[in-house]
This record gives C-alpha cells, sequence and structure tokens, in this order.
C-alpha cells in the first residue's frame, strides 16, 4: 500500500514499521534495489506506517499513523540526509484515528494527503492539498462520509496519472460488504474549482 519513493539522489526509500515496537524506519538502497539497509527509527509518541515526499531543497518529511495516546494526531519526522535518519516525530493539528494514511507530490508541486480526518472511527475519508510541502493542508473535500459513523474506509494509496488524474485506492467497508474501491478525481476536484 505505501509505496517506495525514489530520491533525487536516486536512493530508493521503502517505509517500514514495527506494530510491536510502535516505531517506524525505511529501508534505503543506492544501487537501483540490489542491496538494502535500513535507516535510523523514526521514534515518538508511537508513529508507525509511514508515507514519504521529497521536498524541493531535498529533504524528506515523513506523515505516519498515529498509534499512541489521545489526542490522535498525524505525526511528522524530517531527514535532511536522504531518509538516513529522522528528527523526533511531533503530532501535527492533522486529525488521525489511528489509520493509515497517504501523501504524495502532485505534478503542480502540490501535495496531497488522503486520510481519515476524525479522531475516532474510519467512517470519513479525505483528500486535503497542501502549497507549502505539508506545512498547512487548508484544502479539505470528503471522499467519503457515512453520516451514521458505521462504514469503514481506510489503507489509502494514492498516484497520480501522466493526464494529471489522481487515482486512490482503499479498503471499503459497508454494511453490504467489504472491498477495495478505486476513486479518480482531478486536483481541481478537491478544491472545488
Amino acid at each position: 500500500r505505501t509505496q517506495p519513493l525514489i530520491l533525487d539522489s536516486g536512493r530508493i526509500l521503502l517505509p517500514l514499521y514495527s506494530d510491536g515496537f510502535n516505531v517506524s524506519a525505511m529501508a534505503y538502497s543506492d544501487d537501483q534495489g540490489e542491496k538494502w539497509d535500513i535507516s535510523a527509527p523514526i521514534v515518538g509518541l508511537a508513529p508507525i506506517q509511514p508515507t514519504v515526499v521529497q521536498r524541493k531543497d531535498g529533504s524528506v518529511v515523513a506523515f505516519c499513523r498515529d498509534s499512541g495516546t489521545a489526542p490522535t494526531r498525524v505525526h511528522r519526522a524530517d531527514s535532511s540526509d536522504d531518509g538516513k535518519t529522522w528528527t523526533v516525530s511531533h503530532k501535527t493539528e492533522i486529525p488521525n484515528p489511528g489509520a493509515s494514511i497517504a501523501v504524495r507530490e502532485l505534478a503542480d508541486g502540490r501535495w496531497i494527503m488522503i486520510y481519515n480526518d476524525t479522531e475516532a472511527g474510519r467512517y470519513s475519508l479525505a483528500a486535503a492539498l497542501s502549497e507549502d510541502e505539508g506545512n498547512t493542508w487548508p484544502v479539505v473535500r470528503h471522499i467519503e462520509h457515512d453520516v451514521n459513523k458505521k462504514d469503514s474506509f481506510a489503507y489509502p494509496s494514492v498516484v497520480q496519472g501522466s493526464d494529471g488524474c489522481v487515482h486512490i485506492s482503499y479498503s471499503h467497508r459497508t454494511k453490504e460488504g467489504a472491498s477495495i474501491k478505486h476513486a479518480a478525481f482531478t486536483p481541481e476536484w478537491v478544491t472545488g474549482k
């Protein structure tokens, strides 16, 4: 579900985590996947299931699921050495019900985040856009939202096609059954323009 990221340096980062220790790390390869090493852990108050994006200055940001204490929020850690070492994660202002998130840089330089925008429950799935490389996420639009709070939409993955269309897949559980759902939209759909 979480995709590897090829950095400007050519290094491949593959996000990893441990449920048992509630930490994350990156496997990394500098020879196109022939040999792999492991980064220092991303530690904090239980950051797991990282998703990574590279800033224009070359630094890397990891956003993580919160499996720690309330209030549950998306965690963030930063790396200035291509993912080899990481800052201690800190909680952002973005709500997280202990659920995976997906972040990707779009072709126009904006970042998109697909996440459950609640503190409890996975009944709401949203797309958010950032124009400042993940510092703020002012534009949010719901992809799914069950007003009865019984359905579950989780474990998103996101890519952008060559035509600019954003494609996401995620688990979709309702009283009718469970499946993997695909949705496609333009970034303009998120902004409502």
